[in-house]
């Protein structure tokens, strides 16, 4: 059987209980996703003039043969681990997230 990736814990989950609906995605060749992109219906990084389809939950390296991410599809991120690919924030994605099912969350001071 063929390992597609693999899980490592991490802060990404926003503390509150939604249902997380996880599926796969292709990633374009020569993009680097780490866990906690927001992605573009490119499969990409989302950039300020994009459209969400997702949250990565694992790792592709820019060169990687491999192209497959695991991403959610819904679910409750903490905004301090969700990351885009330009200098737009997590929390200016949030409406558009929502729509989706995917809620972001300020963590507890």
């Amino acid at each position: 059987m063929e390992t597609i990736g693999i899980h490592e814990p991490d802060n990404l989950n926003g503390g509150i209980k939604f249902p997380e609906m996880r599926d796969t995605r292709t990633i374009p060749a020569g993009v680097a996703i780490k866990p906690g992109d927001i992605l573009g219906i490119d499969f990409r990084p989302i950039t300020e003039s994009g459209t969400v389809d997702s949250v990565a939950r694992s790792p592709v390296s820019a060169d990687a043969a491999v192209r497959i991410c695991v991403v959610a599809e819904t679910g409750t991120f903490n905004s301090n681990e969700l990351f885009t690919g330009d200098s737009t924030t997590p929390m200016s994605w949030k409406e558009q997230l929502r729509k989706l099912s995917i809620f972001v969350r300020s963590p507890a001071p």
